[in-house]
Formats: structure tokens, sequence, C-alpha cells
């Protein structure tokens, strides 16, 4: 598991007010398996975000076929992060 499905999974789990995170796995699919629609995406965008201060997503980049499963959700997170640039 990446650091960034650790990330996706936590904020699902307390986004659905679920007791733990045996249910998840990186294969889960947000839609048929948590019930996740667009609305209760937006809510865990915005999870993420207050979590990972260096997201930043890019709505118009976004695609369909991102918001699958946790993995291809993590991915996405991942390449919307910015790296620090030393001062």
């Amino acid at each position: 598991m990446t650091a960034y499905e650790a990330h996706v999974i936590s904020s699902i789990v307390e986004l659905l007010d679920m007791e733990d995170d045996s249910e998840i796995s990186a294969q889960t699919s947000l839609e048929d398996d948590l019930g996740i629609d667009s609305g209760l995406l937006l809510e865990l965008f915005m999870l993420l975000e207050e979590k990972l201060p260096n997201l930043e997503i890019d709505p118009a980049q976004l695609r369909p076929e991102q918001f699958t499963s946790v993995a291809s959700f993590a991915k996405l997170v991942e390449s919307c992060v910015k790296e620090e640039v030393a001062a």
C-alpha cells in the first residue's frame, strides 16, 4: 500500500464514519462497494486537501476512470500533489 492509498483509505473511513478500514483495499470500488457518489467524492477531495496541504486538484483534468477504485483514486491524488520547492 502506498502512502497515498493510506491517506485515501483513512479519509474514506472518516467520511463514511466507518469503524475501521478492514473492508477497504486498493481494489475496492468507490461507487459499487462504498456507495461514494459525486457529492461524497467532493467531500472526500476536501478532506484530502486538509490532510495534504500540497494537494491541488484541477477539476478540468479529472476523468471518470480515476474514480473507479481506491488505487486509481490514490494515483490521481498523488499526481495532484505539488512538490514543495525549497526557498
